[in-house]
């Protein structure tokens, strides 16, 4: 596996919290939000690092919305699930086709989630 630490997401449970957080980072931390963090998703550059501005997860079962989404970029997003698997993961949501390209979550103790991404 190589899989790369690059997205840091924040969940909230509503579009106005993912506002008041966007406008934080811009307002108080003067970093670069892009998107539109009102309507339920946005992304700040802080180096390196993204940080997701989500209102929610694509799974019903995650939980309370309100958690850590880690995002991991991957070379093949089946081939990690299933290795995943093999160590005895829970994959929340199975590879998934979306707009920004295949997607996984795997879930992990205590709210945590995982999304593994290969970008198109």
């Amino acid at each position: 596996m190589n899989l790369r630490f690059d997205h840091l997401g924040l969940l909230t449970d509503s579009r106005e919290k993912n506002q008041d957080i966007a406008d934080f980072f811009t307002r108080v931390l003067g970093l670069e939000v892009s998107g539109n963090a009102g309507e339920g998703y946005a992304e700040v550059k802080a180096g390196v690092m993204t940080i997701a501005l989500h209102t929610g997860a694509m799974i019903d079962d995650f939980g309370p919305h309100g958690g850590t989404l880690l995002q991991f970029s991957s070379d093949d997003v089946r081939a990690d699930v299933e290795e995943i698997r093999t160590r005895g993961g829970k994959i929340a949501l199975e590879p998934t086709e979306a707009d920004w390209g295949t997607i996984a979550y795997v879930a992990g103790p205590h709210g945590v989630l995982v999304e593994l991404c290969t970008s198109r």
